[in-house]
């Protein structure tokens, strides 16, 4: 008799310990600025996807390819958000084969998407290098010279004024820690400084001003990382030079999570890292201060999604907790500038 008072005792000493432990997690979300809200918005207007590529053109942001539940798993349709409107309209579907965890970058006015998978392995065992160019104006895609690093998945890219850069990412026989420079107006890609992070996929990117910033990622041995290094494109005799970016003194690196495949948000001169594999922590970057803070978390586990800014909104959807399995179609905002509002998740 007295066992199994002990026993009954211990069980509600941890049930209500956990309950504590629960609502105290609660209350230090709440107490984060920032708001993630679905209320109002549509659900992406393809398919259930993850692994997707996402860009942004003027004030349309767009989501397509990526790996999905239908009979052909691997798709090419392409779908574009007005925010003024919150509508998905489908657009021309990518030239090239169906595929997942291809990038995509903007340039002057015209988005080009390229590399990633089709599981095709008869064809360089389903990696990919052939890019493509898309104008909305005439709502049509062009195909551009190969990427210059060779066949790759999960490769990062970013613009600098009016340069492109592509790099890292691996294949059947290599992870990379190169970087490319594309120039739309000879349509030839030419190589630049090594990155000095070392070889890695899953990384993320963004451009605050004249420079560019790339980190986290993780290895060939799935190790992830928390480091941030900043590209400079008139370094180094034209080159390129990369700087690593250290933590300010007395920052609590051990809070700061690794992570790979998330997403990103420029929004006022500051970067917004969000979720990526198996996490949903947010955090804003301040390049002027060299400062990291923690904001509201989206509300699941999620990368691998397709991310892009309208005005001073973050847009994420679609996506998975680890990049396997058919993904999401769900469809947030984020308003950094906003406390939590419960009553916006709905």
């Amino acid at each position: 008799m007295f066992n199994t008072l002990k026993k009954t005792s211990l069980a509600l000493l941890v049930a209500s310990t956990a309950l504590v432990q629960m609502s105290c997690n609660k209350d230090d979300d709440a107490e984060k600025l920032g708001n993630w809200f679905r209320k109002d918005l549509p659900n992406f207007g393809g398919s259930i996807r993850t692994n997707a590529v996402s860009f942004v053109i003027g004030n349309v942001g767009y989501i397509g390819t990526g790996y999905t539940n239908e009979t052909v798993a691997r798709v090419k349709d392409f779908w574009a958000y007005n925010a003024e409107r919150q509508t998905w309209t489908q657009i021309t579907p990518f030239p090239g084969t169906g595929r997942n965890n291809a990038t995509a970058f903007v340039l002057k006015g015209k988005a080009y998407v390229g590399g990633g998978y089709d599981g095709v392995l008869t064809v360089d065992n389903g990696y990919k290098k052939d890019f493509y160019e898309y104008d909305p104006a005439t709502n049509k895609w062009d195909g551009i010279a190969d990427f210059g690093g060779g066949t790759r998945q999960f490769a990062t890219s970013f613009v600098v004024n009016d340069r492109a850069y592509v790099g890292l990412g691996f294949n059947s026989s290599n992870f990379f820690q190169d970087f490319y420079e594309y120039n739309p107006t000879t349509d030839k890609w030419t190589e630049m400084a090594t990155f000095k992070g070392g070889k890695r996929t899953g990384a993320i990117s963004f451009t605050i001003g004249d420079k560019a910033y790339v980190g986290f990622g993780e290895s060939n041995s799935q190790t992830s990382y928390k480091d941030i290094y900043s590209f400079d494109p008139a370094g180094n005799g034209g080159a390129g030079n990369w700087t690593r970016i250290d933590f300010a003194d007395g920052f609590d690196q051990d809070a700061f999570p690794a992570r790979s495949y998330g997403s990103a948000f420029v929004i006022d001169g500051k970067a917004y890292i969000v979720g990526g594999k198996g996490s949903s922590a947010v955090w804003e970057y301040d390049p002027g201060a060299n400062s990291w803070v923690e904001r509201a978390p989206f509300p699941t586990q999620r990368g691998f999604a397709g991310a892009f800014v309208v005005g001073k909104i973050g847009y994420l959807g679609t996506g998975s907790p680890s990049g396997s399995g058919n993904g999401a179609d769900d469809f947030w905002g984020f308003d950094p500038s906003q406390p939590i509002n419960a009553d916006d998740d709905l």
